[in-house]
């Protein structure tokens, strides 16, 4: 049988020597529903040259017991999740991410009353 391998997301890295902490998204059936869900776990995995770094999408393969909760090894990077690290000078990009999704969500009046609010700023900012 051969061993079992997991594909995750790096969640957690430097916290913990040769380790990282891996998420696997996994979407689940009910059976009576029929509606889908997501469950997540999460999985220490051995990373022998600590070179993996958060938002990195990994596969892991089960191994040998490594410790009291370590039980997968670094098989291989798969790439990058879109997960942002980069700063900016307003933060992070993550920020403006979460940004559009607000004003996704936001009424129109509401979007209308900040675009003024922000030209009248913008405006007083600059006679000043």
């Amino acid at each position: 049988m051969p061993a079992t391998v997991l594909t995750g997301i790096v969640t957690k890295a430097g916290a913990m020597a040769k380790t990282v902490t891996m998420t696997v998204k996994k979407v689940k059936t009910h059976p009576k529903l029929l509606k889908t869900y997501m469950r997540h776990k999460k999985y220490l995995v051995h990373d022998e040259n600590s070179e993996l770094q958060i938002g990195e999408r990994i596969r892991a393969q089960a191994c040998r017991p490594l410790s009291a909760r370590k039980r997968f090894t670094l098989l291989e990077r798969v790439g990058y999740n879109h997960m942002p690290t980069k700063h900016d000078e307003h933060g992070t990009i993550a920020d403006e991410l979460r940004r559009r999704k607000a004003d996704a969500a936001m009424p129109a009046e509401q979007k209308e009353r900040l675009q003024i609010e922000k030209r009248v700023k913008d405006e007083l900012h600059s006679r000043s």
